[in-house]
């Protein structure tokens, strides 16, 4: 019972420091500590265990009491390179950090 995000537009370190905090919780009270976090990625992080979950019960036919998230793997992905115009007529670069996140569900 897994869902997976790839190409999320943040790092993959600010992804870690949310998802430590969802391992081995059940669904509900995971959802309940990412409604009320004022970080992106666990507005991000939600919306996969949402997606988890309703995977568990259509296609596996459990019941979304008994579910807990068993792990969440956070990875990097390739970076996207952009430019930013400056003064007299000069180019800034930059890289916006990418990473994918796979949720592992489980019943106990």
């Amino acid at each position: 019972m897994t869902a997976t995000l790839k190409y999320a537009i943040v790092s993959d370190k600010k992804m870690l420091l949310v998802s430590k905090l969802v391992k081995w919780k059940k669904v509900q009270e995971a959802l309940d500590i990412l409604e009320y976090m004022p970080k992106k990625s666990a507005k991000i992080l939600a919306k996969v265990i949402k997606s988890a979950s309703s995977n568990a019960v259509v296609n596996w036919k459990k019941k979304l009491s008994d579910l807990f998230v068993e792990t969440v793997e956070v990875g990097k992905w390739p970076k996207i390179k952009r430019i930013r115009f400056t003064s007299r007529s000069r180019i800034s670069h930059y890289e916006k950090s990418r990473c994918y996140v796979k949720v592992v569900l489980n019943t106990k």
